[in-house]
């Protein structure tokens, strides 16, 4: 695979270097890397492993990468294409990636698919894997900044890979940074990869603290509160319900570090109580998250991207909801009206939000369907009734598993629209794919779209990578 060896080899010196100083992109473009001398583990471990303050560089200059970098699933484009991709988001764009997302008709050279979501999610692999085959048997590091870094790189390729198994199916499970083991590697099954997930999760829920010290009391690095919540989804997703419900609960009890806001507005500041992980901007001039850059500055008709809301989305707002008038914004162009997210409102020059990768609504959603599919009505119900009374709804009327459970997904559509791809996950893992997204017009929805292709290059460059995903030539 092109992207995994590049990556590899490129760390051998401009990253290495970049590793020195803290808040810098752990970052360079594959096409710089194609001549690179694969890497010395002796000049890694000499210059980048020998203090705590350098091996944390390293790991800051990761979550730089993930908000900074114009190709990344986490600046934003997990949001805009898998919401084109689902019932969420129409665009104005002639773009050829836009349309081809849009109405679900991709082709193997889509660079969106290649670049953001493919590429960016095995280069935070490789930097992962390169941070734990740093810090394994390290002895210059304190063992207190050791532990934490190992369960930080753990957390961020088990993410990764989350997102890649979600998005392909059966992909490549990469744990090791070298390149002649990486560049042939098969695909492993789904149930395989989620295995390491949860593994990786596991251990990184030990070696994690509580709190935010380590983030320098914000909450931009993940800790054993992230870990959790990333696995009482992940239980969801792989039909745990127990153990779902267990891993929420661990989440929503830890009262001392987060609560839901009041104020629907607060939701996505900065450090925001309801906040789990957030990525901070870190490179001036740069003054607003991704996501407020893509919905506002780009909201149709005058954006160069032109994302708006779907009116099937806009419509399935229940009246009195207040979610759609703190978290909808209007545009009028003549007799046209555009709807577009405005979770996000920050467009001044003071960086008064980050970026909102887990909030803790999510997880009373996961807790509540991971109690109904148990036959837990009550608990179910008060799980769906505190995140729709926050919302200023009444309680919600479903009372028994079947109902509960369309209203559960009903309510993850309006909680967590254009965040981080659920809606697009939600109609894929539950198997409604076809019966909402074959009836939209303007698309092309064949059944195997549930699955993005693997992108051309990769098979091209590693033959081990096919068969294709169904649906792609």
């Amino acid at each position: 695979m092109k992207n995994i060896d590049n990556t590899i080899k490129g760390l051998s010196n401009q990253q290495i270097m970049l590793l020195f100083l803290p808040g810098l992109i752990f970052f360079s473009s594959c096409e710089e890397f194609v001549d690179v001398d694969p890497p010395r583990s002796e000049i890694i471990s000499e210059t980048v492993f020998n203090s705590d303050n350098t091996a944390i560089s390293a790991m800051s200059g990761i979550y730089a990468e993930m908000i900074s970098t114009a190709n990344s699933f986490t600046s934003a484009d997990m949001e805009h294409f898998t919401g084109l991709a689902s019932d969420e988001l129409l665009t104005v764009s002639s773009s050829a990636t836009h349309q081809e997302f849009a109405s679900n008709d991709l082709s193997i050279t889509n660079g969106t698919n290649t670049g953001s979501f493919w590429g960016a999610s095995y280069r935070y692999i490789l930097n992962a894997n390169k941070m734990l085959e740093g810090l394994e048997n390290n002895n210059a590091l304190t063992d207190s900044v050791r532990s934490v870094l190992q369960g930080e790189a753990r957390f961020i390729r088990a993410f990764s890979h989350f997102y890649l198994v979600n998005l392909y199916g059966s992909v490549p499970l990469v744990l090791t940074t070298d390149f002649e083991i990486n560049n042939t590697l098969s695909k492993s099954l789904e149930e395989v990869v989620y295995d390491q997930i949860i593994n990786d999760l596991l251990e990184s829920e030990i070696l994690l603290k509580t709190g935010f010290s380590f983030g320098r009391e914000e909450r931009v690095r993940p800790n054993r509160g992230t870990a959790q919540a990333l696995l009482a989804r992940v239980f969801l997703y792989t039909r745990n319900w127990s153990q779902a419900e267990e891993y929420a609960t661990r989440v929503i009890s830890n009262s001392e570090d987060y609560s839901l806001e009041d104020d629907l507005n607060r939701v996505f500041l900065a450090n925001s109580r309801e906040a789990i992980w957030q990525l901070q901007l870190t490179e001036p001039p740069q003054i607003r998250t991704p996501q407020a850059f893509l919905f506002i500055r780009n909201a149709a008709p005058s954006g160069s991207q032109g994302v708006f809301l779907r009116e099937e989305l806009y419509n399935t707002f229940e009246p009195g909801d207040n979610r759609q008038v703190n978290w909808v914004s209007t545009i009028v162009e003549g007799s046209d009206i555009f709807h577009y997210s405005f979770k996000y409102q920050n467009v001044t020059e003071v960086l008064a939000e980050y970026s909102m990768i887990l909030r803790l609504a999510e997880q009373y959603l996961i807790r509540a369907e991971a109690r109904a599919q148990q036959g837990n009505i009550q608990g179910a119900q008060e799980d769906l009734n505190i995140i729709r009374n926050r919302a200023g709804l009444d309680d919600t009327p479903a009372n028994d598993p079947s109902s509960l459970l369309a209203a559960i997904e009903q309510e993850r559509r309006i909680e967590l629209f254009t965040e981080w791809g659920h809606r697009w996950l939600d109609l894929k893992r539950t198997n409604r794919a076809d019966e909402v997204l074959s009836l939209l017009p303007g698309k092309n929805w064949q059944a195997t779209d549930v699955l993005f292709p693997i992108p051309e290059s990769e098979i091209d460059n590693n033959p081990n990578l096919l068969p294709q995903n169904l649906g792609y030539n």
